[in-house]
Order: structure tokens, then C-alpha cells, then sequence
């Protein structure tokens, strides 16, 4: 296996990969890492793992695990630590599902190799992408914050966590966040939001962390402002800020 140092060397932005490319390096930080969730289709059968990845300059990219490779790295890829990632293949995105980048994909091979770094990589480049709850206020039903060029996060401070909901067909859970006025606003997580992000900030709310949530959907029902996640939104926890910003 390469050193820490020869990886660090060949490392390039994700938006600097060709497609198909199966020799790039990168240094990404997760910020996403999915349940594991059984799929059934006409072809094949078995389990799935979404990861969501970001890089130096602040671009996303998912890589979805499958069968075996979900067991080879079940002990790698955790939320808010940092790896270099080497041998994976850059695919196009397939049109028919959510993505959060435009254009490639990951996928791990047998050959992919992943190191985990204390080099951590930082959200510094998220910040002229950052906007506070006050901001978000003015945009419209079903917005999605990813849509916009210049609008990568909204930034908040985690004031509650509601317990989950669940029923036969879906998992929610709410959680309210405030400004620095304490003005409130009603978070809903979905899916294995509710049930994995939903637990682990239950266990912070007595800290107040700020949180940074990235390709989430505002909604406004009955008059009544809130966000909602997606599946290809991810939660930052105290995220580093390139500049100071109003909460």
C-alpha cells in the first residue's frame, strides 16, 4: 500500500477527474453514510450503502457500496473523518437516480484502497456557500439548496430533538433549530436520517452544536416555514467557517 505522503502527492480535486478514470487519488471528508438498505430488481438482489464524500474545494460526490464491499469496509468511511481514496472508478451519473454531483460517480473495485488521514479535510470552502435560517426564509416551496450555484449549506443551531415517528411505510423525525434570536424552525428528517443522525444528535442537543445540513428541501405547509431532507442530503456538525457569519 502506497505511504500516506505518496497518496498525499497524487491527490486531485474531484472536479479535476476524468470519467472512467481509475488511477485519480482523493482526499475527502464523509459527510454522509446511509443505512444498509435491501434492493430487489429484475436483474439482481441484495444490499446497498450510499456514502457522500467532499473534497478541499468543497465538491460532493456519492459512492454507493454493494453486497461484499459493504462488509470489506464497514469499519472505514465514518462520518466526519477524512481518507484518501485511491483505485476507485469514476463513472457517469446515472440519470434515473439522485446524485449529488452532475456529471461522476464513485465506485470501489476490489483494487480500491482507502487510508484514513489525520490531514482532516476542511469545510473552509463551504463558506461563501453558507446562508443563515433568515435567508433561507425568503425561498420557495420545494426549493433545494443544492440547486443554487452559489448556496451550498444553511447553517443553524440545534436547539431540540423530537423522538422518531414511524409507521409502516416511512421514518421521520423533527428536530428544531434556531437562529441567534432563538426564533425557531422545525427540521424533518427522513428515512435513515431520522433513525441514524436523528440518534446521534439527540445525544449532542445538550452541547447546542451548529449544524450545517447540504442538499436539503424547504418546505412551507399550512403557511408554516420548515426544511426536509432528501436522500442526498448530508448534516455537517460544527462545521469550520473560512469567515465569521450571523447566525
Amino acid at each position: 500500500m502506497a505511504t500516506e505522503s505518496e497518496l498525499a502527492k497524487q491527490t486531485v480535486l474531484i472536479n479535476k477527474i476524468l470519467k472512467n478514470s481509475i488511477e485519480s487519488v482523493i482526499r475527502v471528508l464523509v459527510i454522509r453514510r446511509g443505512s444498509i438498505t435491501p434492493y430487489k430488481n429484475s436483474r439482481h438482489e441484495g444490499t446497498y450503502r450510499t456514502i457522500i464524500l467532499v473534497d478541499e474545494e468543497g465538491t460532493k460526490i456519492q459512492e454507493t457500496l454493494f453486497n461484499k464491499h459493504i462488509e470489506t469496509w464497514k469499519d472505514f468511511l465514518k462520518p466526519n473523518k477524512s481518507y484518501y481514496i485511491a483505485k476507485g472508478r469514476y463513472d457517469r451519473v446515472n440519470p434515473n437516480y439522485s446524485s449529488v454531483h452532475k456529471k461522476v460517480e464513485l465506485a470501489f473495485t476490489d483494487n480500491t484502497v482507502i487510508k484514513e488521514t489525520d490531514h482532516e479535510v476542511s469545510t473552509h470552502k463551504f463558506s461563501d456557500g453558507f446562508l443563515s435560517l433568515d435567508v433561507v426564509d425568503n425561498l420557495s416551496n420545494g426549493s433545494i439548496l443544492g440547486n443554487y450555484p452559489n448556496i451550498k449549506v444553511v447553517i443553524f443551531i440545534l436547539y431540540y430533538v423530537n423522538p422518531i415517528i414511524q409507521n409502516a411505510t416511512s421514518k421521520r423525525r423533527e428536530i428544531v433549530v434556531t437562529n441567534e434570536l432563538m426564533e425557531p424552525t422545525t427540521v424533518t428528517l427522513w428515512g435513515d436520517f431520522a433513525e441514524n443522525d436523528g440518534a446521534f444528535l439527540d445525544k449532542l442537543k445538550d452541547d447546542k452544536p451548529i449544524l450545517g445540513l447540504c442538499d436539503v428541501r424547504v418546505s412551507i405547509y399550512k403557511g408554516r416555514f420548515g426544511i426536509s431532507t432528501i436522500p442526498v442530503s448530508s448534516v455537517l456538525i460544527n462545521p469550520i467557517f473560512q469567515k465569521a457569519i450571523d447566525l
